[in-house]
């Protein structure tokens, strides 16, 4: 399975972390090192999500980056942290990100969690989320909340293993079981496993079936259902792809505009 997995099901999970002045210490191995967002790193924490499976169009990742962090721009260099390895490529990302109004009590968020897919198994996830609680403490936030979900199981399981609790396991109760029978993690002992058919979203496994078969090799792809836009948007690393499906017995896809990759 994927470490992104977006032939699952999709439903958000939230996760909280209760006092961030007790954190393990993980340090990143000694080719790699962490600095703070400057001013122009937009493209990086673009690549960095279109590389790690989280994107698959520019454009796309420039709209979000603009979207979210328009409110505290100002802010994202004492915010957004970056690793950068031995060639001063930035690889991986997460943000700590202040909320103008409480979310049940907390008053501050983890959003953007990223690293490089080619980056992924380098020991590199637990350093990172160290470092993104002990900054949270140095900010003055003492407790985090964070948004996961479903398609990316592999960060849900290794936040659940730092020392993030489940939390409104009712709002989201069958992403939950979807997450206990991927993992059969241990702080998910009394949720009900289902099948492992059950987990996996029926016109998604479709619609990945049919642009594996257009985009051979490496690719990264997004659906997007909302508005009735029903498009796909596809990256193989050389180009962007843009399509829209149809559902009827199967599903139907019409190549909308193909662009040369930046």
């Amino acid at each position: 399975m994927e470490t992104i997995e977006k032939r699952l099901k999709y439903y958000e999970l939230l996760m909280t972390y209760d006092d961030t002045s007790k954190v393990i210490n993980y340090e990143l191995p000694d080719q790699y090192s962490f600095e703070f967002y400057q001013k122009g790193d937009m493209d990086d924490w673009i690549d960095i999500h279109i590389k790690s499976g989280e994107f698959a169009n520019y454009e796309k990742g420039r709209e979000i980056f603009n979207a979210f962090f328009n409110e505290f721009l100002d802010e994202l260099p004492q915010r957004c942290l970056f690793i950068v390895n031995d060639k001063k490529e930035k690889i991986g990302t997460a943000t700590i990100s202040p909320l103008k109004e409480k979310e049940y009590g907390y008053d501050a968020a983890v959003d953007w969690v990223a690293i490089k897919r080619e980056y992924q198994g380098k020991h590199l996830s637990k350093p990172l989320i160290s470092r993104f609680v002990q900054l949270a403490h140095e900010l003055g936030h003492e407790k985090l909340i964070l948004h996961t979900q479903t398609h990316t199981w592999l960060a849900a399981k290794i936040y659940l293993d730092f020392g993030f609790m489940p939390y409104r396991i009712d709002d989201d109760y069958e992403g939950w079981r979807i997450l206990k029978t991927i993992t059969d993690h241990p702080k998910l002992k009394d949720i009900k496993e289902i099948s492992e058919k059950e987990i996996y979203s029926k016109t998604a496994q479709m619609i990945y079936e049919k642009i594996s078969k257009i985009h051979r090799g490496n690719f990264n792809y997004e659906i997007w259902y909302k508005n009735d836009l029903n498009t796909i948007y596809v990256y193989d690393y050389e180009y962007y792809y843009e399509y829209k499906y149809y559902l009827n017995d199967d599903v139907e896809i019409e190549l909308i505009k193909k662009k040369k990759a930046q």
